[in-house]
């Protein structure tokens, strides 16, 4: 399922007041699902997998203290403590949260008075309610290392000229960003308008490649520590190492508080050590991130054409959208050509400068022609459709090297420096691409970072 299915929509001038009117028709909906319902003679139950929020609507629908609270943490009973006139929660090995003790209120400072909204149904309120890293890693996270060293104390900050040149290293690299990316990276003079997307880019992308540079080394080893967390969770791939991403993200949350004082380990970086356990429950990131929702949402808002009963509006357009829609069927093609390159043995029915299909858009270009084939990384030349199958055409890099040995060697993520490739051209059916990359300019050649995110 590529998007989400709308079974309810909310609309006011203001946030619902009150989460028990805001969740009630649902949660007796979900309740009464739960006992079962029958179709075509079959008896089916329904359960409710995650609840996913961003931190205020988590506190406000668990009913409980939100996160600038001295008792705020979703997943932990450590206290919180005030400095600098902010929250911070400096210590990790507090008790975990659990469904039962959630339920029977062990830590009643953590709680409001009056029950939550899914008070008698079998919803676990610790389990089942996961953290969000759209909003806690990219808005919370990275948004605050890079408002630390642009505008932070001095001892932190980056120089105006130092900042400049980053901002340039990153508009450069615009023309290297796959079309899988929803925007190209922006000037850090833009910072405040950047979206979730962006942050996540920065992070998991660009970030690595153009703070080595500019950074203090200390600095840049904390980033690469939580770069290499995030990125082992949020890689369907790789996402089973959680324990050692645990390792990780704990490392970074205690070298940040020894770098940049004990007053910036506000509630979002405390939540990171309890990352890898919402893997170990439900997945990679992506299983259980906002994003797919935040996109949705915009995709509804314009939907909107007027003030005038906006549920409705949104409600008919969906109803035209599904009646309209048409299903797609395997890759489509784009810009037929007939110069090659090709290799003996093909029986060539056309050629084509690009693919779309369901995993990834191939091109010939730069920025969409970097892949992983078997275990090397290798440029797209041509796309062939031939009598037995679609086939890319390739050559091999044969110069790569370790992009960065700390907090372990690159390669553990299949991470390059490439420069040189091969003559000699290969091809392989298109089925056989194993992952898409980013190949990103530094220094005599390139970078290449596999596709990490998988929404």
């Amino acid at each position: 399922m590529k998007e989400p299915v709308v079974i309810g929509l909310f609309c006011g001038p203001k946030k619902p007041s009150s989460a028990k009117e805001f969740l009630g028709d649902f949660v007796a909906e979900l309740q009464q699902l739960e006992k079962g319902f029958e179709i075509e003679g079959k008896t089916l139950k329904l359960e409710l997998d995650t609840v996913i929020c961003d931190t205020p609507a988590r506190s406000f629908v668990k009913n409980t203290k939100n996160h600038n609270g001295y008792h705020g943490c979703d997943k932990c009973s450590q206290p919180g403590k005030y400095i600098n006139r902010r929250m911070t929660y400096p210590y990790t090995d507090y008790p975990l949260r659990t469904d039962d003790s959630f339920e029977n209120m062990v830590d009643e400072s953590h709680h409001h008075e009056g029950p939550h909204p899914f008070h008698g149904s079998s919803v676990g309120m610790v389990s089942q309610f996961p953290l969000d890293y759209m909003h806690l890693v990219c808005l919370g996270v990275v948004r605050r290392l890079l408002n630390i060293w642009l505008r932070g104390p001095l001892n932190f900050r980056v120089p105006a000229n130092i900042a400049e040149r980053m901002s340039a290293k990153l508009v450069e690299m615009r023309s290297y960003i796959p079309v899988e990316f929803a925007r190209k990276p922006r000037s850090l003079r833009e910072l405040d308008r950047w979206k979730a997307t962006e942050f996540r880019q920065f992070l998991l992308y660009t970030g690595p490649v153009v703070l080595g540079t500019f950074l203090d080394r200390n600095m840049y080893s904390n980033f690469m520590l939580l770069f290499s967390g995030i990125a082992i969770l949020v890689s369907p791939r790789l996402s089973c190492h959680t324990q050692y991403a645990h390792t990780l993200l704990r490392s970074f949350v205690s070298h940040f508080g020894e770098i940049y004082g004990k007053d910036q380990l506000v509630y979002n970086v405390h939540s990171l050590v309890h990352l890898a356990d919402e893997v170990q429950r439900h997945g990679c990131l992506d299983a259980f991130s906002a994003f797919p929702y935040e996109s949705y949402l915009n995709k509804l808002k314009r939907l909107v054409r007027k003030p005038d009963f906006p549920l409705a509006q949104i409600i008919r357009r969906l109803s035209e959208m599904r009646i309209t829609e048409t299903p797609l069927n395997g890759a489509s093609f784009k810009k037929q050509h007939f110069v090659g390159p090709l290799v003996d043995g093909l029986s060539v029915k056309a050629q084509y400068g690009e693919m779309a299909c369901d995993k990834w858009t191939v091109k010939v270009s730069t920025g969409d022609n970097m892949f992983v084939i078997g275990n090397e990384i290798c440029i797209i030349h041509n796309i062939v459709e031939c009598s037995d199958g679609v086939y890319v055409v390739y050559k091999e890099f044969s110069e790569k090297s370790l992009f960065f040995t700390y907090p372990f060697n690159s390669e553990y993520l299949n991470i390059h420096i490439i420069s040189q490739t091969s003559d000699i051209l290969k091809c392989v059916k298109a089925s056989e691409l194993v992952q898409k990359c980013v190949a990103l300019p530094h220094r005599d050649g390139f970078v290449a970072i596999p596709l990490f995110h998988t929404f």
